[in-house]
């Protein structure tokens, strides 16, 4: 792992089951170079995360994973490098948080009406005062019998078109990217052939917003839900992919979208993503940040 990085990752202050610090003396252990904390909607995470990376000499990255909608398919923006104490991007990351409060009023109401009755107070001590997501109310779920597990909570309960799901608030793929960019970072789309929709318009009409990169490195064998020719295409919309970065002059990135160590789930560093990524996408930053710096010695 010495010559690799993963740039996609969460924690707890997510979704995810390792708590910031754990996840660099993991990614240490494993001889990654730097990891990127990549939670959804929020950027809680970054800085134990980066006080635990300096002490093992693990980089971390800051970043952010903000879902959003293009019409109306569910696009996920990476966000990396950002200025995380940008007023527009604190904003947009609050507003996101108040709709993850109310899809999950809407979602214990549905489960009471199915004969589930789940506390609120239990699941947002699940959360532990971190950006509640639908892991939470399944691990409940499972802690009190109802389901034998988060995976089951999911199938039959909380997945989309399941009886306990809930739409929750999401901004428009163009406020996603320009939220970001005035955050002084880089704006990638995430895993981009899991997303229902036409790949070439997909990246043509981002690269018209300023996307700056596409997520090429992940772990795609592990997405559940596709059908089989998915999988033997795999190679094939691969090299789609990487075509269409070089016509729009996307960088590559990758990491593994890991959560937590379990069977049939993405490993951390499972996406060996090389060094050079990181490097590429450290060369478009400061590329960015000459034209923020240009546009601000011309006004």
């Amino acid at each position: 792992m010495a010559s690799f990085v993963d740039l996609h990752l969460h924690t707890t202050a997510s979704d995810g089951m390792d708590s910031p610090a754990e996840v660099a003396r993991k990614a240490h252990c494993l001889g990654l170079l730097a990891i990127a904390v990549t939670d959804h909607d929020t950027v809680q995470g970054v800085e134990k995360a980066t006080e635990a990376g300096s002490r093992v000499g693990v980089e971390v990255v800051p970043g952010v994973e903000i879902s959003c909608l293009w019409r109306n398919h569910q696009v996920h923006l990476l966000g990396y490098f950002l200025d995380m104490t940008d007023a527009d991007l604190t904003r947009l990351l609050e507003w996101m948080r108040d709709g993850r409060e109310e899809r999950l009023t809407k979602m214990l109401v549905q489960l009471h009406r199915l004969g589930i009755d789940v506390n609120r107070e239990e699941v947002e001590m699940e959360a532990a005062g971190e950006t509640i997501g639908r892991p939470h109310l399944a691990r409940v779920m499972v802690r009190h019998g109802y389901v034998a597990s988060v995976q089951e909570a999911f199938d039959k309960y909380l997945a989309s078109g399941r009886p306990a799901y809930a739409e929750r608030r999401r901004p428009a793929v163009e406020e996603g990217i320009h939220t970001i960019l005035k955050a002084k970072g880089v704006p990638v789309v995430a895993h981009p052939l899991v997303i229902d929709a036409p790949l070439g318009e997909l990246l043509s009409e981002l690269a018209s917003l300023q996307l700056q990169g596409v997520e090429y490195y992940h772990l795609y064998e592990c997405e559940t839900g596709q059908p089989d020719e998915w999988y033997t295409s795999i190679d094939t919309r691969l090299k789609e992919l990487k075509h269409l970065s070089e016509r729009y002059r996307l960088v590559i990135t990758g990491g593994s979208d890991y959560h937590e160590t379990a069977p049939d789930k993405p490993e951390l560093g499972g996406a060996h993503v090389p060094a050079s990524v990181l490097r590429n996408l450290r060369a478009r930053h400061r590329q960015l940040c000459g034209q923020h710096s240009d546009d601000t010695h011309s006004q």
